[in-house]
C-alpha cells in the first residue's frame, strides 16, 4: 500500500473531523469517503485516535504559522497577514467549520489525552510564533502596548478562537470582524 493511500485517509479524516467533529466521525465514514477498504486504515493507523493526532499536524500546516516569521514584512505586517489569512480560512468555509484546534480543544479533553496534547502543542507553537512577532513589533515601535508578548499572544489566540466559534454559530463574519477591529485598534496599539 502506498503513502498516497495514507495521505488520502489522513486528508479525508481532517476534512471529516473538521466538519463533523471527532465523536461523530467513525473509521467507516473515513474509509468510505477516502474510497479505501477498512483494512487500509489499520495498515497505516493504529487507531482513530492516532489518525486524529496526524490530522492536527496536517491542519497546523494549513494555518501558515510561517507568515509570522516572514522577514520580508514588518512584524506588525506579519501579524496582520497571519490574522487575515486565518480569518479568510473561516470565511472560505462560510463559517461552518470553525478552527479545528478550537473544535478539538472543546471536544477532546474528555476523549483523548494524546489528541489533547498535540492540540496543546500546536497552540503553544502558535503562541510562541505570535509572541515573537509581537516582541519584534514592540521593539520596532509598531506596537506601543508593552504587555508581555506571550501573554498578549495568548489573549489574541483565545479571542480569535472565541470569535471564530461565534462566527460558526451565527454563520456571520461579524464576530471575527469585531475581534480584528478590537485587536488592531485597542490591543496592538
Amino acid at each position: 500500500m502506498s503513502t498516497g493511500t495514507k495521505d488520502r485517509i489522513a486528508s479525508t479524516a481532517l476534512d471529516l473531523f473538521h466538519a463533523n467533529g471527532y465523536s461523530a466521525t467513525g473509521v467507516l465514514d473515513i474509509t468510505r469517503a477516502a474510497g479505501v477498504p477498512k483494512g487500509s486504515f489499520y495498515h497505516f493507523f493504529e487507531s482513530k485516535e492516532a489518525l486524529a493526532v496526524e490530522t492536527v499536524k496536517l491542519y497546523e500546516a494549513t494555518v501558515k504559522y510561517e507568515l509570522l516569521d516572514n522577514a520580508d514584512t514588518s512584524p506588525l505586517g506579519r501579524i496582520r497577514a497571519h490574522l487575515s489569512y486565518i480569518t479568510k480560512m473561516a470565511e472560505a468555509e462560510n463559517f461552518q467549520r470553525g478552527c479545528l484546534l478550537g473544535n478539538f480543544s472543546n471536544e477532546m479533553p474528555s476523549q483523548s489525552a494524546a489528541v489533547t496534547a498535540v492540540v496543546e502543542q500546536s497552540l503553544d507553537l502558535w503562541t510562541t510564533k505570535l509572541a515573537a512577532a509581537i516582541a519584534a513589533a514592540q521593539d520596532e515601535g509598531e506596537i506601543s502596548n508593552h504587555s508581555e508578548p506571550r501573554r498578549l499572544a495568548g489573549f489574541i489566540i483565545a479571542g480569535f478562537e472565541g470569535a471564530v466559534a461565534r462566527s460558526k454559530l451565527t454563520r456571520s463574519p461579524a464576530p471575527l470582524d469585531g475581534f480584528l477591529e478590537t485587536v488592531y485598534s485597542d490591543v496592538l496599539t
